[in-house]
């Protein structure tokens, strides 16, 4: 027998003979995509209010810098291990403070370290630099706080015959010849502008003994970018008038100097992890 709460006063009551109403077609139960995208739109509008606090809070910048830091550290551990991941991201730190201790003898304002995982990190100028020497300056102090670290690295190996830290400092050499390439946004690309075409003249062929001893494909890098300074003059920076010749040719003594050292740390250190 059919329940009386469907019929509403009985089987045989009169409600059985008015015409009953097409049933409500159900509810589609949504989906989990429906709700992430639901909870990702939640997100995003409140995102502009988090980041306000977060400027507002005293301590913004190491929250930042730590924050970034952790999720590089958690992205790179995922393919290299968690004691490698957590040594690389300081490296990394290592040169970008070596910026920052730059900038601020300078009398530059800097910004605090941004992590990106798989592109390393960035650290921002707030000021402009006086002149191109200065730029120069403050981008060549990367690569030399970076090999240090790498240098302190190879220390630890010899101390403790840990291959962690041989790997570290290969990884530490590679990085940071890789930023002196010559090329727009990296170190080198800021550090060249102060370079004549005589300088790199000379400079091409300490990288090419360099690559012969050492065979690192980033010196062969360096060597291509450079092709148009060899070939070519291009105009002068602004502010060029005002470094001289005695600081131009001490800065492609660095910078070549460094390189050749770079790539010789990669070298043996390369050795030494895959002996033949």
């Amino acid at each position: 027998m059919a329940d009386k709460s469907q019929f509403g006063e009985g089987r045989f009551g009169p409600a059985e003979l008015e015409p009953k109403p097409d049933p409500a077609p159900p509810k589609k139960p949504r989906g989990p995509w429906m709700t992430m995208a639901a909870a990702a739109m939640l997100a995003v509008s409140k995102l502009k209010f988090l980041l306000i606090g977060l400027k507002a809070l005293p301590f913004a910048k190491v929250l930042l810098t730590s924050g970034t830091m952790l999720l590089s550290m958690a992205v790179y551990a995922w393919g290299m291990g968690i004691p490698f991941a957590v040594g690389f991201v300081l490296m990394i730190l290592i040169h970008e403070l070596g910026h920052g201790y730059a900038m601020r003898r300078h009398g530059l304002a800097a910004g605090a370290p941004v992590f990106i995982p798989f592109f390393g990190a960035l650290i921002s100028m707030k000021d402009q630099p006086r002149t191109p020497l200065v730029e120069a300056e403050v981008a060549i102090a990367g690569p030399v706080a970076g090999a240090a670290a790498a240098i302190a690295a190879c220390a630890l190996f010899f101390l403790t015959h840990s291959p962690l830290f041989l790997a570290l400092a290969h990884a530490g050499f590679f990085l940071n010849l890789f930023n002196l390439t010559p090329f727009g946004f990296l170190d080198g690309g800021r550090v060249v502008k102060l370079f004549s075409r005589k300088m790199w003249i000379v400079g091409a062929v300490v990288l090419v003994a360099m690559f012969a001893l050492t065979h690192s494909p980033q010196l062969l890098l360096i060597g291509l970018m450079s092709l148009p300074s060899l070939v070519g003059k291009s105009g002068p920076p602004p502010g060029d008038d005002q470094v001289t010749s005695s600081e131009r040719l001490n800065m492609a003594f660095h910078y070549f100097g460094l390189c050749g050292f770079l790539a010789a740390g990669m070298y043996f250190s390369q050795r030494l992890l895959h002996p033949s």
